[in-house]
């Protein structure tokens, strides 16, 4: 198939309509989609989000929620985390993404962020976001439980995203790691109670945790759970028994991470994503 002309440049608000296709074409329901631009699409702003068009016709898209990471010895700077990164079916395997990709870190570091990063469901996607100068954050082995078999002890109450923000901080301190920032962070508790899970406090054996949760099936769903992991059993029924499931599961997504400015390093980047959005 011959390629045609070829530019990138950030979406307008004229484009929603044809990025609402794309972004139905790759994901399925549109209700994230519309969300997303209501909530964090600025037009215009290549922060906000980025399209590769060809011939005039946009074939590929990318959008990005306004986080922030921080290094525990640098401090802390604008983190755009890369979603809905979609391309036409028909353009699909012809380096359309990895120009996008890559066009949206240049611009990025050309705007002082220290990393863009980006959380994947598998390993579907690992080698591309790597051959984009993305690094593989190390993530929590996955497991289920059955709630009857853990420990009891804990408990936990429903928690404000400011409540939430405040203890993950204090829990992650000296950690590299992303901070969502409160508008992210109300969004996660907003679809976390749409899948009938929701954002908690936890207490086990008289320490603070928080955990982000969902229970659409069968089991709980644990997202983030941050406590001494001594209480991580007990807090696992907790949630469990708080959403009325028998059995818990927690799956950490891939985080991919690529460091920019002063933040880069030669070394392997180490540090802690979180959960992003609930895509």
């Amino acid at each position: 198939m011959k390629q045609g002309a070829i530019r990138l440049r950030a979406a307008r608000e004229e484009d929603l309509p044809r990025l609402r296709a794309l972004w139905r074409e790759s994901f399925g329901s549109g209700q994230l989609f519309a969300r997303l631009t209501e909530t964090c699409f600025v037009p215009g702003q290549v922060q906000s989000s980025l399209v590769l068009l060809e011939d005039d016709v946009i074939r590929s898209m990318a959008f990005f929620l306004p986080t922030f990471w921080s290094d525990a010895q640098k401090g802390c700077a604008p983190a755009p985390c890369l979603v809905g990164l979609a391309t036409d079916g028909a353009r699909r395997h012809q380096k359309y993404a990895s120009w996008l990709v890559e066009t949206a870190c240049d611009f990025m570091v050309e705007k002082g962020a220290g990393a863009v990063w980006t959380l994947l469901p598998d390993e579907g996607l690992e080698l591309f976001f790597s051959m984009q100068g993305f690094w593989t954050l190390p993530r929590p082995k996955a497991g289920r439980w059955r709630a009857a078999d853990l420990p009891g002890g804990a408990s936990v109450r429903r928690a404000a995203p400011a409540e939430y923000d405040r203890v993950r901080e204090r829990l992650l301190h000296g950690v590299n790691h992303a901070v969502a920032g409160p508008l992210v962070t109300a969004w996660q508790r907003e679809l976390a109670e749409q899948k009938g899970g929701g954002m908690f406090l936890v207490r086990a054996g008289g320490e603070e945790g928080c955990a982000l949760a969902t229970a659409d099936g069968g089991a709980v769903q644990v997202r983030e759970l941050l406590c001494p992991a001594a209480q991580r059993p007990a807090a696992l029924r907790a949630l469990a028994e708080a959403l009325g499931r028998e059995e818990c599961a927690a799956e950490a997504p891939l985080g991919m991470l690529r460091l920019m400015n002063r933040f880069a390093a030669l070394e392997r980047p180490e540090g802690y994503p979180g959960c992003g959005i609930l895509l």
